[in-house]
């Protein structure tokens, strides 16, 4: 809807987790008569545990089962005018070798572009710098930015994949007031988006707590 009607590139995020491969069939059919190209197909968290007697996980795909299954979409159905789609790069787990397999077996399968998780710290800057050395694929690198000392504590101890690290948490204290936060987490964002810059291919924002004018303020700097 938002495509069609404000003529606004957008790229669907599409999880194993929830549908079957029929579903999940009708879902690729379904964005690509709706002019949808671009996707991003990620395995999925499960469902938390509080919700599982109502809600089941699916899994009939992760993701790189998913994208050899769009590869063969592309061919038997889109001929001329594919969908392109790229995968997740979870660049904190332990073993960055691992990690580089794993992004070359999503490469085989169609995968052209990957997309970090958010990104706060120097290591994590040069995680992507090893990775990038290794990988001959666009990586668009996440910013999103902590608005205040709750979201920071949050994001550190209940986001698995995600490192805040503690002295990102000491920037904010309990009694900022929330323009005093917020300009904290714009020079954290502003230095984070610098220090990426030679390493990465360009940055996606998380909109927090839907703070549209914090991310205009962020990008609009990052342009001058």
């Amino acid at each position: 809807k938002i495509s069609n009607e404000l003529d606004i590139p957008v790229m669907p995020h599409i999880t194993c987790r929830d549908k079957n491969i029929i579903g999940l069939h009708s879902t690729i059919l379904g964005a690509h008569i709706n002019d949808l190209r671009n996707l991003l197909i990620i395995t999925g968290d499960p469902v938390p545990r509080s919700d599982q007697e109502m809600i089941s996980n699916v899994y009939d795909f992760n993701s790189i089962r998913f994208m050899k299954y769009i590869k063969e979409m592309n061919q038997e159905y889109f001929g001329h005018d594919p969908m392109y789609y790229g995968g997740a790069l979870n660049h904190n787990l332990p073993n960055l070798d691992k990690v580089v397999e794993r992004m070359k077996k999503k490469q085989k399968q169609g995968a052209s572009y990957f997309l970090t998780q958010p990104i706060y710290s120097k290591e994590d800057v040069e995680r992507i710098a090893y990775i990038k050395t290794k990988i001959d694929a666009p990586i668009l690198c996440g910013i999103m930015p902590l608005v205040s000392y709750r979201n920071a504590l949050f994001m550190q101890n209940e986001m698995p994949g995600i490192k805040v690290p503690d002295e990102v948490v000491a920037l904010y204290h309990k009694d900022m007031e929330r323009k005093e936060a917020e300009a904290v987490a714009i020079n954290l964002s502003l230095k984070i988006a610098k220090e990426l810059e030679p390493v990465c291919d360009g940055y996606y924002f998380m909109v927090p707590f839907q703070r549209v004018n914090l991310i205009t303020t962020i990008m609009n700097e990052m342009r001058k």
